[in-house]
Order: structure tokens, then C-alpha cells, then sequence
């Protein structure tokens, strides 16, 4: 939505804001006090519903400058330094350690952090020589990245294989128990030893990271270079995203009176103007802001502009299909009612063919299509209240686990650059990983691609993609400022959706998996 000037100095008089995060926002709204329609062309119509808010462009801004997502080939800092950044080739651990540091001060996103920090436990495997003392460095270097870049959309990865920088990184996660850096492991049970699959399954209750990636099924989709970044988003590494614009699909679903209307009219019509929208954001990025000419991350080969592509994104599903239901007079809810997974489906389906038709600009790495993504929620506007993150089902209208995982594993399919699906458990779980891993191979046994456990009476919790701390929320809802901007999406997304709610699988019901 476009700024004011009102906005510049509310940011200035905030109590809750540290100088960092106004900073951040003051960025931001400069760069939404251009109208798009002036700048990047859009539309009236195109305009328009962005601002009757069925399509939501997370408030980026008009006059980007730099892509929402970068993933850097950091193998590149490894096997020839960085000239821009007068790093030589890295000789030992404290040399990786340091320079890493040194370059993610210098990748941009959407955030002004890093979105993406590289495959861990590869890039420092091989500088592995005292465990007990790498541990140290491994754990410093962590707690450096969590105090430095304080939002947890700041995404690290490991696996599929067992290594001893693996094994450090883990023990160093769950001792710290730190939002950030958000992490996941590239899982693939014929790749991965159960014994190190056992250990992320218990940092994953325990501190609610690493998330499990299905590694087979995005190298299906993407190739061997990608990577886990933000919240769950898949996308080339040595690349990454231009733009992230999503549909809401529940407020687009009240405008229409049936499941034709909603399929064969208007969701259609507002998914051409969203691609639409996201061509034009890409012809200004490449053609004008000349960030690919000017970056020394493209000099250098740590990015190349033919890796990027872009996301178009859903949330509320549940939404949709629970009012399309309703006007079929059925008392159903979506996640429990098989009618309400065929409307699901053809939304789908349709969002999926709309998509494909749609040759996209400057996208050549992902065959020239946008790519879908299940996106976990925020809270711009008024209208987020009714739009359940992604794909997922409603807290309080969750089946058993069981059937949970049978009901969402087939959405998954849609969603190459990212899905996933968060499932709280209690405390006895940690003395039983191996029913843990059990579920996860079950889960990917289906096609899911994503899965997330976690104990539910933690401080530490996934809100949706992301980590916060249940305490440091509550200090920014009575006023104080904290330190990780990403606290204060997670307190709206719960004010939104309930996310620090979800049902709490117990014994009978895990065992039933």
C-alpha cells in the first residue's frame, strides 16, 4: 500500500522501534511513496485489488531495489575469497567463521538481513580439526549470527549427510536456543544416518529447529543448488527471488456466491493481474535499479541473475473452501470434509493452470513460470484476520495426526517453492525420536515436502516458518521494544490465526500414525 508522510513520523515517535528496525521501516516506506501506477505501470484494475486486498504485496514497495530473497553461493567465498570484501581464501575454521560474518553484513533481502547463510555443516565441514574446540567457535559463531541479525526469516541449512560440523551445529542449536538463525535439514532417509535424523528430530522438539525438508522431492523440482530459505522457501541457490506476491484466497472467495464463480471467474482474473504486477516489479529490479550491474555478489559469481525467479504466493485455503461450503449449505469444515477437499483442489488446480500459462519475465531458471508458494501469514491489514496461513488448516478444527497428514499431503504437490505443515507435541516425545523420524518418513512417504514438530509449552516456538520467543512477544504487546523484528509478525500472525494454539498431539494420537 503506499505511504505518507505521516508514516515517516510515526516511525520516528515509536516507543516500540529500536534505531535498527526504524531504520528498516523508514527504508521501506520511502519506498512505497511512489504509486506503482506512475513508476511500474500497474493498472487501475490491477491497482484496485490490491487495494480491496485480494492480492497483497506484503507491503514491499514500489521503488525496489534490490530482490526479496538472495541466495549466495557461499562455496564461492570458499574456493576464491571475495575481492569486493578483500577476503583471501579461508585457510581454517576461524578464517570461515569470519568471513561468512563479514559477508552476510553485506547480503541484502527484503529485511535488510540475510535471508539465506548457506549450507552450513558443507561449508565448515571440511575445516572440522578439534571437535571440542570447534564446538566453541561453532557455538560463538551462531550466537554472533542470532545477535547481529535479529529477525529469524535469516535461514541456515544442513544435511542430507551425517557430519561432524552437522552434529556441532545441532548441539550448539539446542544449547543456545536461539531464534535465529531459522534452519532446516535437507532430509533423505537412503542419505541421511537415522542417528543424525534422531538428533534433528530432537532439536526440532526442543527448540523448534531444524525443520525437515523432503531433499529428494525439491531436487526433483529445483535441482541439487537450492536452498531453504526465510520460512520454508525452496528456491535456487546462486539466485533466489525477485518478489513474493500472494492471493488471499478467503476474501476473494466472499466475493463470489459459488465454487464456479470463485474457479472459472474471478480467482483467475486476480491471479493474471497478481503475475501481472510481478512482470512489471521485474523489468524495474533488472532494467532500472541496476542491482545486478552494480552488485559485487553478481560480480563475483555468488549470484547470477538468470538463478532468480519469483513466488506467487496463497494464504487462506481454509477460508475459501469453509465459505464455498457454506454456500452450498453444507455445516462442513475444510480439513474434515472430503467435499471441501475437492473445492480446495480445484482452486488449485485452477491457480495452478493460470500460473503455468503465464510466460513470466527474466525467470528462464525456473522454465519461465513463477512458482507457487504456500505463504505462513502476516498481518498487513484487517483482512488477514480471515485468511488462515497457506494451505493449513484452522487451529481448533484439526483432525488426528493421522488423518491430518493424509488430508494435507496432496496440496503439497502445488507448492514447489515452498509448503509446509507444524505439529506440536508433548514433552514424552523427546525420550521417543524414533517415533518422531517414523512420522516424518511417513509424511514424506505421502509427498509432503516440509514438516515441522515442536514442544508446545517451550518459549521457543514456530510461529508459522519462523521462531519467536513466547516471552518476547509478550514484552511488544505491552509496548517495550525488543530485539528481533520478526517478534512482531509473530505476535500479529497469532492475534490473526491463533498459530501459538495449534492442538497439541498426544500419545493415542501419534500413535495412531
Amino acid at each position: 500500500m503506499l505511504a505518507t508522510l505521516q508514516d515517516i513520523l510515526d516511525t520516528v515517535k515509536a516507543e516500540n522501534l529500536t534505531t535498527q528496525q526504524k531504520l528498516m521501516c523508514l527504508g521501506n516506506i520511502a519506498e512505497r511513496l511512489f504509486d506503482p501506477r506512475e513508476l511500474l505501470g500497474y493498472t487501475d484494475e490491477e491497482w484496485q485489488h490490491i487495494e480491496n486486498q485480494m492480492i497483497c504485496d506484503l507491503n514491499e514497495g514500489y521503488a525496489i531495489y534490490r530482490p526479496r530473497y538472495i541466495l549466495p553461493d557461499y562455496s564461492v567465498y570458499i574456493e576464491k575469497g571475495c575481492d569486493f570484501l578483500e577476503l583471501p581464501v579461508p585457510q581454517t575454521l576461524d578464517d570461515v567463521l569470519d568471513g561468512l560474518l563479514i559477508l552476510y553484513a553485506n547480503v541484502p533481502s527484503i529485511t535488510t538481513y540475510p535471508v539465506y547463510i548457506g549450507r552450513l555443516d558443507v561449508l565448515l565441514e571440511p575445516f572440522i580439526t578439534d571437535e571440542k574446540a570447534d564446538y566453541i567457535k561453532i557455538k560463538r559463531f551462531l550466537n554472533h549470527i542470532d545477535k547481529t541479525i535479529p529477525d529469524s526469516f535469516c535461514h541456515g541449512n544442513i544435511g542430507p549427510y551425517d557430519t561432524r560440523a552437522g552434529r556441532l551445529i545441532l548441539q550448539a542449536v539446542i544449547e543456545l536456543e536461539n531464534t535465529t538463525p531459522n534452519m532446516s535439514i535437507r532430509y533423505d532417509k537412503t542419505k541421511t544416518s537415522r542417528e543424525f535424523a534422531e538428533l534433528a528430530a530432537k532439536a526440532c522438539l526442543l527448540v523448534s529447529k531444524p525443520s525437515f525438508a523432503n531433499d529428494a522431492y525439491y531436487i526433483e523440482d529445483l535441482g541439487e543448488q537450492y536452498g531453504i530459505a526465510s520460512c520454508y522457501n525452496a528456491l535456487p541457490e546462486c539466485g533466489g527471488a525477485y518478489t513474493l506476491t500472494r492471493l488471499r484466497l478467503g476474501t476473494i472467495a466472499r466475493a463470489c456466491d459459488s465454487v464456479d464463480q470463485m474457479v472459472n471467474d474471478l480467482l483467475p482474473r486476480v491471479a493474471n493481474m497478481a503475475l501481472s504486477t510481478m512482470d512489471k516489479r521485474h523489468r524495474f529490479l533488472v532494467e532500472e535499479a541496476n542491482f545486478f550491474n552494480t552488485s559485487f555478489l553478481a560480480k563475483e559469481g555468488f549470484i547470477a541473475r538468470e538463478n532468480f525467479t519469483s513466488m506467487i504466493a496463497i494464504v487462506g485455503l481454509a477460508d475459501a473452501t469453509n465459505h464455498l461450503l457454506a454456500k452450498e449449505g453444507r455445516n462442513e469444515t475444510f480439513g474434515q470434509s472430503a467435499r471441501g477437499d475437492e473445492i480446495a483442489t480445484l482452486i488449485m488446480q485452477k491457480l495452478d493452470a493460470v500460473n503455468q500459462a503465464h510466460q513470466g519475465l527474466y525467470v528462464e531458471r525456473t522454465d519461465n513460470h513463477y512458482l507457487l508458494h504456500a505463504q505462513v501469514g502476516a498481518s498487513c491489514h484487517e483482512e488477514d484476520k480471515a485468511n488462515t496461513p497457506a494451505h493449513r488448516i484452522k487451529v481448533g478444527q484439526e483432525p488426528t495426526l493421522l488423518a491430518h497428514l493424509k488430508q494435507s499431503a496432496p496440496f503439497h504437490q502445488y507448492f514447489p517453492s515452498g509448503t509446509g505443515d507444524l505439529f506440536a507435541f508433548d514433552q514424552t516425545y523427546v525420550d521417543h525420536l524414533d517415533a518422531v523420524v517414523d512420522i516424518i518418513d511417513g509424511a514424506f512417504a505421502l509427498n509432503y515436502r516440509y514438516i515441522t514438530t515442536y514442544l508446545k509449552n517451550t518459549d521457543l516456538i514456530r510461529v508459522t516458518g519462523y521462531l519467536v520467543k513466547k516471552s518476547e512477544v509478550e514484552r511488544f504487546r505491552k509496548g517495550e521494544a525488543v530485539l528481533r523484528d520478526t517478534t512482531w509478525y509473530g505476535s500479529g500472525t497469532d492475534e490473526c490465526a491463533d498459530v501459538f494454539d495449534r492442538q497439541l498431539r498426544d500419545e493415542q494420537d501419534v500413535s495412531a500414525a
